[in-house]
């Protein structure tokens, strides 16, 4: 076919041309290359433990993948390791940086690949032994096994940094240095530092003193006896030294005496303080319980002599006495002007013409002071004859008449008020006639005040009631309520042959066999024995229990009030409970009777203020030993136990408690709900 001069050929692309604008050329887009995902893509994992990773390509393809760890395949044993299923396994300790990258790359498709980013925590550490477990007081090298341990890692003993020695993984050694903890019981973590810090459950030693005298539970229950409650302080060290040991000791530890006022303000409010930071504090325990012990027998009361400047000295001799001789006691205590004036001996003259002698100090010095009512024999059985009459009262207090309080010498009318030293006779104002006191003894007439009250004092002394009499009160002030017939025998057969020395008397009740029957845990115990803690006691023991420190204007003793028990103010001469009260079973227990519905939720709600608010901010104490175990409740439950039963406590009620502690994840609450458990119960508020 001919052709013209216009010729044309097949474009490579199409153009469109506006008159007003350039062309524009399109073309068709290319196929987008599919990707690969790692998941999970970021994330923390501990060393030590594995992850499973996933990958997948965006076109849905399916792909078996070629993973690396830091761009190893298969990675290695510094960075953690991964299988061709996408497992990583976390090194055994972190890297240097502490983060690894995992890549999943296509085996079919290598361009094709995926990443994820992991950061290495520290991992937890776990205590599988120590070496030793059982650790005296001291200083010890101790190894601990385990896992998860890093170079990093802190030994802790009661949440207490240690010097820690780094071997492997697998082990470390501290030394520690350790001394008598609440409860006995010690715990060991292991602490690991950040990256993801973290903390081992405990691992629980036991502590004591390497080549004990004496059991645990031993010492606690003589310590009950003995003082005014055990401390793990006070429990080591008698059983480091013994029982005899302990008592020489105590012996001659000098009293710590209130301080002398001339105050004349009938209030006591600061006296009451000392006496808790005496008793919670104080070395000369066994001396202030025999102290408080006779106060309780030869009662005076700030309801009559509240004013310092007359129950300060009063106090002070009964803690001078304490370890002397009960005829000294019965001395002093005759010739004290507060007792004058409690029981109105003071400026007690002769009768006149309508008068006559007050009898109120001759018939308590009988009855509540020497010789009691009845016939006595030496186990305490009565014999059925009155010990005194009327006639004897109205004749032992003519005896006693004569006496002023201390002061210059005179030879008639009265010293002014002191209460500092003995009372001094006015032999104008004693009655010289002829008397017939206790026991049928007669005064011939004409004796001086002194030599009548040198022949009362000696009637009373050796009067057969009196070893009995007194014995027994001792006893249930420091042991047990209602001794048996023999125990009482024993204590009173040592009272004569001793002439009253109060040391041995203390010594026979705290060793006699029935006293210590319950420190064998095998041995049956008399279901009578022991006593209900009166609310001073049971304030000071729990404190003691807890190593407190007491606030020197403290006001702890509103809370014994509270219970019942109002300390230097007893409601008589009978004391806060009469010494015959028994209860609706028969049996003889004294102090039961200030035990009510009302004070028993009271001794509850006085354990809780205690432990929540330190007794209004009076006590200072640190349960970090026991936190430091809440970790581990059955361990806590145990020290706990430790602390105040002294590993008594029921092995069937244990995982009871166990389980009401573990409700909760504070461990400061589960320290505080175990130890209200224990110490409110009637296992503990009964002293066994």
């Amino acid at each position: 076919m001919p052709t013209s001069g216009l010729s044309a050929s097949a474009p490579q692309s199409t153009a469109i041309r506006n008159p007003a604008q350039q062309s524009t050329a399109v073309r068709a887009p290319a196929s987008a290359l599919p990707t690969a995902a790692v998941s999970p893509s970021k994330i923390n994992l501990r060393a030590g433990t594995s992850r499973k990773f996933f990958a997948q390509v965006s076109d849905g393809s399916i792909s078996k993948f070629v993973w690396r760890v830091n761009g190893v395949k298969g990675g290695s044993a510094a960075t953690g390791t991964i299988d061709a299923d996408g497992t990583f396994i976390a090194p055994e300790l972190p890297p240097a940086n502490n983060v690894v990258e995992i890549e999943a790359t296509s085996a079919s498709r290598p361009n094709i690949s995926g990443k994820a980013v992991i950061t290495i925590l520290n991992p937890t550490p776990v205590i599988a032994s120590l070496n030793p477990r059982t650790l005296t007081y001291g200083e010890h090298e101790i190894t601990i096994e385990g896992s998860g341990f890093v170079s990093g890692s802190q030994v802790k003993m009661n949440n207490v940094a240690l010097p820690t020695k780094f071997i492997s993984s697998k082990r470390l050694t501290t030394t520690a240095t350790l001394a008598p903890a609440t409860g006995g019981r010690i715990a060991f973590t292991i602490f690991n530092p950040d990256p993801g810090n973290e903390t081992s459950t405990p691992a629980v030693a036991t502590s004591g003193p390497p080549n004990p005298k004496i059991s645990y539970l031993a010492a606690g229950r003589f310590l009950e006896q003995a003082s005014w409650g055990p401390s793990a302080e006070s429990i080591a060290h008698l059983q480091d030294v013994g029982f005899e040991a302990w008592l020489a000791e105590q012996f001659a530890t000098p009293a710590t005496l209130y301080k002398s006022s001339n105050n004349t303000a009938d209030n006591l409010t600061d006296e009451q303080s000392e006496f808790f930071v005496h008793a919670v504090e104080g070395k000369d325990q066994l001396r202030q319980r025999v102290a408080f012990a006779l106060a309780q027998i030869f009662v005076v009361s700030g309801l009559k002599t509240g004013q310092p400047r007359q129950m300060v000295p009063y106090q002070n001799m009964l803690l001078q006495d304490a370890f002397g001789t009960y005829a000294n006691v019965l001395r002093d205590v005759t010739l004290s002007p507060t007792m004058g004036v409690y029981l109105d001996m003071v400026n007690d003259d002769k009768g006149s013409a309508g008068t006559s002698p007050n009898e109120n100090y001759a018939r308590e010095l009988m009855q509540l002071f020497s010789i009691g009512t009845v016939g006595l024999n030496s186990d305490g059985s009565e014999t059925g004859r009155p010990t005194y009459d009327q006639s004897t009262i109205t004749d032992m207090a003519r005896a006693l008449t004569g006496w002023t309080f201390p002061g210059k010498a005179i030879t008639q009318g009265h010293n002014p008020e002191s209460f500092d030293g003995r009372m001094i006779a006015v032999e104008s104002n004693h009655d010289e006639a002829a008397k017939v006191i206790v026991g049928g003894t007669k005064l011939p007439a004409g004796q001086s005040a002194e030599k009548d009250l040198d022949d009362v004092l000696h009637a009373l002394s050796m009067h057969p009631n009196t070893a009995t009499f007194i014995s027994l009160r001792l006893i249930q002030h420091l042991v047990t309520s209602d001794p048996s017939p023999n125990y009482l025998r024993r204590v009173s057969e040592v009272f004569g042959s001793s002439e009253g020395d109060l040391k041995a008397v203390v010594s026979e009740i705290l060793m006699d066999p029935e006293a210590r029957a319950g420190d064998d845990p095998n041995t049956a115990v008399s279901e009578k024995s022991g006593h209900w803690r009166e609310p001073v006691l049971a304030v000071v023991a729990l404190m003691r229990s807890l190593g407190v420190r007491v606030r020197a204007d403290n006001r702890v003793e509103r809370f014994s009030t509270s219970l019942g028990q109002r300390l230097f103010y007893p409601e008589s001469v009978f004391n806060d409970y009469s010494p015959l009260y028994r209860t609706s079973s028969g049996l003889l227990a004294p102090e039961f009777e200030l035990l009510s519905s009302g004070t028993a939720l009271m001794r509850a709600n006085v354990v809780r203020n205690l432990l929540e608010k330190g007794l209004n901010g009076d006590a200072q104490f640190d349960l970090t030993p026991l936190v430091s175990l809440a970790g581990s409740p059955p361990d806590l439950v145990d020290a706990v136990d430790h602390a105040f039963l002294y590993g008594r406590l029921p092995a069937a009620l244990k995982p009871e408690i166990v389980t009401a502690v573990s409700a909760t994840h504070d461990y400061n609450l589960r320290v505080r709900n175990a130890i209200y458990l224990v110490a409110s119960s009637a296992l503990y508020q009964v002293q066994h």
